[in-house]
């Protein structure tokens, strides 16, 4: 697990290269989590409201931009990474964003002399691109239908302050989901990039019945 950044430093930076060939090699899937890593927005979101949602949150999409816009995931195409409880509504729109800008920056940084950062395009690595949603999102059945339906997972925790410890049953309440999905999000799909064994697991309680019914 990471933070978006490493205090100012981008995690495409060249001294991290060793960590996410590593986490490659070992089949290890990486998780950038929200937090307060950069300095700049920290100082700057002096309050509860901006802190939340600016210095807590955006360097999760700092995170985002190195893997899919600085190659990291070119470098490496064993390696997978999820971006965790920051939603995931904002994915498409940031990975069209990304996209659209991919020539402006290989123009400019060819005029320097430098070499791109990546060659292919970003949407390029979207099924590689695993996200955490939050049950009550009202865009969800768009990001799956723009992600895939193999590549969310809930957002399930603790006893949280946004009440997130209900998240489960809560998705499994939703009508505008087939059972399927919710059986992917809730279960298959983090079983898959955690690399777990759930026919070694056992079942938990009725949210875990209730999913596996609906695969069958």
């Amino acid at each position: 697990m990471t933070l978006g950044t490493v205090g100012s430093r981008m995690l495409n930076a060249p001294e991290f290269e060793r960590i996410w060939a590593a986490a490659a090699d070992h089949d290890l899937p990486v998780v950038v989590h929200v937090g307060w890593s950069d300095p700049g927005t920290r100082f700057m979101a002096n309050e509860h409201m901006s802190a939340l949602n600016i210095s807590f949150t955006l360097p999760v999409l700092f995170g985002f931009v190195s893997f899919v816009g600085g190659g990291i995931l070119e470098r490496y195409p064993k390696l997978r990474v999820a971006f965790l409880e920051a939603g995931a509504g904002w994915i498409p729109w940031f990975f069209e964003r990304i996209d659209h800008y991919h020539p402006v920056a290989h123009f400019f940084r060819s005029s320097f002399g430098l070499e791109p950062l990546l060659r292919e395009r970003p949407e390029t690595y979207r099924d590689r691109v695993y996200a955490t949603c939050e049950a009550d999102e009202l865009l969800l059945p768009q990001v799956i239908n723009y992600l895939g339906e193999g590549n969310l997972m809930v957002s399930e925790d603790m006893p949280h302050l946004e009440a997130r410890e209900g998240a489960a049953h809560e998705m499994m309440s939703r009508k505008d989901l087939s059972a399927e999905h919710k059986a992917r999000i809730m279960i298959d799909n983090p079983a898959r990039f955690y690399g777990l064994d759930l026919a070694s697991l056992p079942q938990r309680g009725p949210v875990d019945s209730a999913a596996a019914r609906s695969r069958q």
